[in-house]
């Protein structure tokens, strides 16, 4: 049984006659007449009795006649409502990024508001997975999968790192060159904690001559110690290959480049607004590849040079 079989119902107890049930469904009759005899026959129960007065329901019909107008009258409170929804439909989508990912959306930001067309976006810093079941937060762009059913990923690009540092530093120690004796040059480190770039402080533990002198566990202030002149650095290559007080030293470290991915809960994957927003973020970062990837390296040797 459906919607359409008790209308056929509904329409003909309201207007007591095939014809008037007819015009107030926009069919004809013959077809009004053939469906509900139809419908008679598949509940095995006569509805209606065709008198010479007009129709009479039977107590078949009854019965099922006031469940009919019940689901017509809320059919019609939904349409009344309908025009009310765009209004209040999700008009902000909140971003939970770590300052690296922040400088992502940031660098793009007109392309960025051009695509989201009314949408805002508010970027929440966070360096830790956040409760999506709360719905504090829409969205997460991290490079980790989630590790529930309830969340969805979608991979948007790829985030390379690579030992930068400042003209200066690079020019009063030479072995800074040396992909070998850099190890033993003044380095810039992470902060021993597992939520503070976890695979960084790996990498640096497992190479160095001496640990750190100077850490932090922001990437921003790793960048600004860098370019003071204070110590070699990991740095996201688009973040170092853009400043031009620095030197980029490596290609991209393979065991640092991780897939970049948006994660939202699923049952917001379908609001329109979430949808917009993942879509922007998606071509930012496409539109970004080759600087997010380090593709350049070349070119940055070279003006370093």
């Amino acid at each position: 049984m459906n919607w359409d079989d008790l209308k056929l119902v509904d329409a003909a107890a309201r207007m007591r006659s095939l014809s008037g049930a007819a015009k107030a469904l926009d069919i004809s009759q013959p077809q009004l007449s053939r469906r509900l005899k139809c419908f008679e026959d598949r509940v095995g129960a006569r509805l209606f009795d065709r008198t010479p007065t007009g129709l009479k329901p039977t107590e078949a019909g009854l019965r099922l006649i006031p469940l009919a107008e019940d689901m017509r009258k809320k059919a019609e409170a939904a349409c009344r409502i309908l025009p009310d929804l765009s209004g209040s439909a999700l008009k902000v989508v909140r971003v939970a990024v770590d300052e690296v990912r922040a400088r992502v959306l940031t660098d793009s930001f007109g392309e960025l508001t051009a695509m989201l067309d009314g949408v805002e976006l508010e970027l929440i810093s966070s360096h830790q997975s956040v409760n999506h079941q709360s719905r504090s937060i829409e969205l997460q762009i991290r490079n980790c999968l989630p590790q529930t059913d309830t969340l969805i990923a979608r991979k948007v690009g790829e985030l390379a790192y690579a030992v930068y540092g400042s003209k200066s530093f690079v020019a009063n120690n030479p072995s800074a060159l040396d992909p070998v004796a850099y190890a033993s040059c003044s380095w810039l480190g992470f902060t021993p904690d597992d939520l503070w770039y976890p695979t960084h402080v790996r990498w640096l533990e497992e190479r160095l001559v001496t640990a750190p002198l100077l850490r932090t566990n922001t990437m921003t202030t790793l960048l600004n110690m860098t370019v003071a002149g204070a110590g070699l650095s990991l740095l996201p290559v688009f973040m170092g290959d853009d400043h031009q007080d620095l030197v980029r030293l490596t290609k991209p470290i393979p065991e640092l480049t991780n897939p970049e991915h948006i994660i939202v809960h699923r049952d917001l994957r379908r609001e329109p607004a979430v949808r917009r927003a993942i879509d922007a973020i998606a071509t930012v970062y496409k539109s970004m590849a080759c600087r997010l990837e380090g593709t350049n390296y070349e070119t940055a040797v070279v003006a370093a040079e």
